[in-house]
């Protein structure tokens, strides 16, 4: 008998390891617990962050996994940062469409208290796509004239929900209004930081027509950084319409990063 348990246990274990082995050739399981690069390989490294985000009580069993860096020269194409802030709200997931269908990114300044169980979807759903987040705040005060503290805990409150919801660090960061002075630079910097401003402003916050709002992003040229705000629907209505037209210019759609390339922070970069 004990002969026949032992040759029985040795077969249910190859069968395991195969079934391991056969897991791993053919990408990523459904079990919560692994975890996986890209390519589909076993990566202990995010196995290991993801089970400490898991016990500090996360939300979701994995955080996304950005696709690999991207290499564009910015001096030989016609490169254009589309940014969008306020968000996430209600037509961010309609933004993401939009720029899916033309293959584009952008990059996202969003206010920590957007960041809520309806939308942490969005969030995750902008790192998994190659979209680059950035800090706008938690509640979109004028960061000039507050105190040390309270500046510092406007970026830090944004920076640890961002970082609990898809396991990202920012490194950017937009002042609300574009308002700065030498203490937000100051506190830019301790915290990692770079300031960005813009080129272009569609004014899509004060004119709600999307028609209009389309009309100025087309106006954009090689190197600007545009602004724009994913919380109004005619903005959102107006993307699809922006995109066919920089489509027809022969525009490249980039990262803030990609198109600045290596950032200071504290520094201010773009001011319109």
């Amino acid at each position: 008998m004990r002969v026949g348990s032992l040759l029985l246990s040795s077969l249910l274990l190859l069968t395991a390891c195969g079934q391991a082995r056969s897991s791993a050739v053919q990408g990523p399981p459904e079990a919560p617990g692994k975890a996986y690069d890209v390519a589909g390989r076993f990566d202990a490294q995010v196995l290991g962050s993801r089970l400490v985000a898991r016990q500090r009580g996360w939300p979701g069993p994995r955080m996304p996994v950005a696709p690999p860096p991207r290499k564009i020269d910015c001096k030989q194409l016609k490169c254009v940062a589309l940014t969008f802030d306020d968000g996430p709200g209600d037509g961010t997931g309609a933004v993401l469409d939009a720029l899916a269908a033309h293959r584009a990114r952008a990059t996202f300044f969003m206010l920590g208290q957007m960041v809520t169980d309806e939308t942490r979807g969005f969030v995750r759903r902008m790192v998994s796509e190659g979209h680059e987040l950035g800090n706008h705040s938690w509640d979109h005060p004028s960061l000039v004239g507050l105190s040390q503290e309270a500046l510092r805990r406007e970026l830090q409150r944004t920076q640890d929900v961002v970082r609990q919801v898809a396991g990202v660090k920012m490194r950017l960061m937009r002042p609300p209004y574009g308002s700065t002075d030498k203490g937000v630079e100051d506190a830019t910097r301790e915290e990692g930081l770079s300031q960005i401003l813009w080129d272009l402003d569609t004014l899509d916050w004060r004119d709600r027509n999307a028609a209009l709002v389309a009309k100025r992003s087309g106006e954009a040229k090689p190197g600007d950084i545009v602004l724009m705000h994913d919380i109004h629907p005619t903005t959102v209505e107006a993307l699809p319409r922006l995109l066919d037209e920089l489509d027809r210019k022969h525009f490249t759609y980039v990262t803030v990063s990609e198109l600045i390339g290596s950032l200071t922070p504290g520094k201010a970069y773009h001011k319109e």
